[in-house]
């Protein structure tokens, strides 16, 4: 689609002042971004018309840009009221991916390829060998131990210390990932 050009005048075909300008077009700009299914002319057209309505009152408006948000987004609210028909009712999760066309293995590819590459930064070389050696399945402490040369008791030990290195890292992050309220 081509670009859609605001015709953000008032009603003598004077320019809008700069403040309305850039809330209306950030709200604009939101729109089509959050609603990409409704047709950029109609947004357009509702954008010019709140723009109008700001220019109408003045200087009683406080805030222009959350005024414009609000505003184009009631525009938006009323005409799916207007035309049910048109809205696709969603889930949040799966659904909506399937609906959007994701594919969920080439996200799962980069996570995994994300948490192996903190993890490879996080662990000693011994550890990773480790690793590498229990995602190929190789779990008994036998197994372990005859792959690294060492004894049975040594490579039990390090499984378990890998273990707990990993639980440790793997918790850590998460606990970053948490927002601070």
């Amino acid at each position: 689609m081509g670009q859609t050009f605001l015709h953000l005048v008032d009603r003598h075909g004077v320019a809008l002042p700069v403040e309305l300008r850039e809330a209306l077009e950030a709200a604009y700009r939101w729109a089509t971004h959050d609603f990409p299914r409704i047709d950029r002319a109609l947004v357009a057209g509702w954008t010019e018309e709140v723009g109008g309505a700001m220019v109408a009152k003045g200087t009683a408006i406080q805030s222009p840009r959350r005024y414009a948000f609000a505003a184009l987004h009631g525009k938006i609210r009323a005409w799916f009221r207007k035309n049910p028909g048109r809205e696709l009712a969603v889930g949040i999760g799966p659904e909506l991916e399937a609906w959007l066309g994701m594919d969920r293995t080439e996200q799962l590819d980069i996570d995994h390829g994300v948490l192996f590459d903190q993890l490879r930064a996080k662990l000693s070389e011994r550890d990773r060998q480790i690793l590498v050696l229990l995602l190929q399945d190789i779990t008994s402490p036998a197994s372990v131990a005859e792959a690294l040369g060492v004894g049975y008791f040594a490579a039990a030990k390090a499984i378990q210390r890998v273990k707990q290195r990993l639980a440790a890292i793997l918790v850590t992050g998460s606990r970053r990932e948490t927002p601070v309220l």
